[in-house]
């Protein structure tokens, strides 16, 4: 009987061992289980530090798609004078020729902006009429008459220069004062060669290997020492007497020049090459009303109808057809 009741006990204490394990088990198993679903929950509505600065990352703005029939202006300065010359005009007509342009809504680039909005570098908003001042060969004039109008309507210029030029003679612009123009942020400074020799007369008198190498030169050196001296990256070149080939345009391109600008009286659009990017010549002659018509696209042409002649533009029909009776009269005495 004694034996028996041990051996209740014996079984009643497994039994107990055996209960308390399963519960320690399940309580663990349920104890991970809490811990788990805790840490997820804690991860998913954690709160971010407040006293660190917090920098959103916001979506980098995409360029602006150029309609096809978008234009940019482009003019061609060489020299400002009170008693202009050929290729020169008056500080005031400059000056008129800016108002005008700005009257008109028109935003002032660098040809190097215009080639970031063709190429969609451009990150800003779309200008909805763009003109480009370019200056050519590095004439004084551009810091004394010209920089201080820049300044006045908070306009933009490019400006190009041949280097064995500068510091020369008086009336060329120095080194500082070029560097004054380009940490003023309204001028770039590009490329018009070393000599500024013309490539046309200079292939006359080369072979084409001889010619190749001189013009080479001539794009490498002049790019090399503007960036020397000024600190800046010369992007952009003009060639000497505004024509160009394909084989100035493949050593422009060799050169390391991004761009590079003709004399060609049209407007530059997505089409355009960009080794050679048009640009109208300003001369004596270019008054405010011929500025006006290059740059709203309204030329003057004559559109012919049965027995009349009626004139598209803002000149007069009886000037036209007097010019054209003028010419008619010159030729008929000629003939004779």
């Amino acid at each position: 009987m004694k034996a028996i009741k041990i051996l209740h006990a014996i079984g009643s204490a497994i039994a107990i061992v055996g209960l308390m394990l399963v519960l320690l088990k399940t309580g663990q198993v349920t104890y991970e289980r809490v811990k788990d679903w805790h840490e997820k929950k804690t991860k998913q509505v954690s709160l971010p530090n407040f006293g660190a600065k917090v920098v959103p990352t916001l979506p980098k703005p995409k360029p602006p798609t150029l309609p096809p029939d978008y234009s940019i202006f482009a003019l061609c300065y060489h020299d400002f004078r009170e008693r202009p010359s050929k290729w020169s005009i008056s500080p005031k007509r400059l000056e008129t020729h800016i108002q005008t342009l700005k009257a008109l809504g028109f935003s002032f680039l660098t040809m190097s902006e215009v080639v970031d909005l063709l190429t969609g570098r451009w990150n800003g908003r779309l200008p909805e009429r763009a003109v480009v001042i370019t200056v050519d060969d590095g004439f004084q004039s551009a810091y004394t008459v010209l920089l201080p109008l820049l300044k006045r309507y908070n306009a933009k210029a490019t400006l190009f220069v041949y280097t064995s030029w500068i510091g020369k003679t008086p009336g060329a612009l120095t080194w500082e004062q070029l560097r004054e123009m380009v940490q003023s942020g309204l001028v770039e400074i590009a490329s018009h060669t070393v000599t500024h020799v013309y490539p046309r007369r200079l292939k006359r008198s080369l072979s084409d290997e001889q010619f190749k190498r001189r013009i080479e030169w001539e794009f490498v050196q002049s790019k090399r020492e503007l960036e020397r001296r000024l600190g800046v990256k010369v992007e952009g070149l003009a060639y000497p007497g505004g024509h160009v080939d394909e084989t100035l345009k493949a050593l422009a391109r060799k050169a390391g020049y991004r761009w590079a600008a003709v004399i060609n009286p049209k407007p530059i659009t997505v089409s355009t090459d960009l080794y050679a990017l048009p640009r109208y010549g300003v001369s004596s002659g270019t008054t405010v009303a011929a500025l006006k018509a290059w740059v709203t696209k309204q030329p003057i042409q004559l559109v012919r109808y049965p027995e009349q002649v009626k004139e598209v533009g803002k000149a007069t029909t009886n000037a036209k057809l007097a010019r054209n009776k003028f010419s008619t009269r010159t030729g008929a005495r000629r003939s004779r």
